[in-house]
């Protein structure tokens, strides 16, 4: 399957970081990041470890959709970082894998990326068990842009006061994505609290009509917390949903900000 970008006739795609994920030794690239490196990044099909299109695979299952041992999914790490070591122009953006519900803890598998080459990215959960003192990444979601007000402002820098020594670092750091009111508003809490705010911006050249969705995945790879700011009352809208979908496929932890929630 090929990528948006690479659909559009005569287009130059822009660049990004070349996808690393996890896939199975059948190479069906056709769930979590497998699929978004067959939809994005022209992961080709049948092919379980290495380099295709702009994509590169990590075998952690075998023919039967069985773990492999930690021990075999090392060797393969190891040839990850081998063709990085050895490509250090690209940027090589590992996506969380081997990670899911009965399969192996963050730790095992981030302490298996421990020594990496500097072109080698890991998600923001990983580089977190890595080295703990790094501060928390929290991607905001406030579609309203309820953060604009003052009240709102003061409520997240309650939480933020209570949660910090729980989590057990000294600062945090906004990550926003969508929106011009999400972003906009992102921005003014961090202003006021003192924060640093990172926009994950869109890329229509290489991802096309996907990029609103694309940039989503990536400002969640990026953070180590997702902060929703919505009514508790309402009922879920269709992109809330998928922001939480990528939120827990990549491991972060979620919370909701809403008034009264100290009381």
């Amino acid at each position: 399957m090929t990528s948006p970008a690479a659909a559009r006739s005569g287009a130059r795609a822009a660049v990004e970081p070349l996808y690393v994920f996890g896939s199975n030794m059948q190479g069906e690239h056709t769930e979590g990041h497998a699929a978004v490196a067959a939809r994005f990044h022209q992961a080709k099909t049948g092919e379980a470890e290495g380099r295709t299109g702009n994509a590169y695979a990590i075998p952690y299952r075998d023919p039967h959709m069985r773990l492999l041992p930690l021990r075999e999914i090392a060797q393969h790490v190891e040839n990850c970082k081998a063709y990085a070591e050895t490509h250090r122009v690209a940027v090589l953006q590992v996506a969380r894998f081997a990670c899911e519900k009965g399969a192996f803890s963050d730790a095992e598998i981030a302490n298996l990326f421990r020594k990496v080459p500097p072109n080698c990215v890991l998600p923001a959960v990983w580089q977190r068990i890595l080295e703990t003192s790094r501060p928390v990444r929290i991607m905001i979601y406030d579609p309203a842009g309820r953060l604009l007000g003052a009240e709102w402002q003061a409520l997240l820098g309650r939480y933020l006061a209570l949660n910090l020594p729980l989590w057990g670092v000294s600062g945090a750091e906004l990550i926003s994505a969508g929106g011009a009111r999400n972003v906009v508003a992102t921005d003014a809490a961090a202003r006021h609290l003192g924060l640093k705010h990172k926009v994950v911006g869109e890329n229509p050249a290489y991802y096309g009509a996907q990029s609103a969705i694309a940039a989503e995945m990536k400002a969640v790879w990026s953070s180590t917390h997702l902060l929703s700011i919505t009514d508790p009352d309402q009922t879920a809208q269709p992109a809330h949903v998928r922001v939480l979908t990528y939120a827990t496929r990549d491991g972060l932890d979620c919370d909701d900000l809403y008034p009264g929630m100290f009381d």
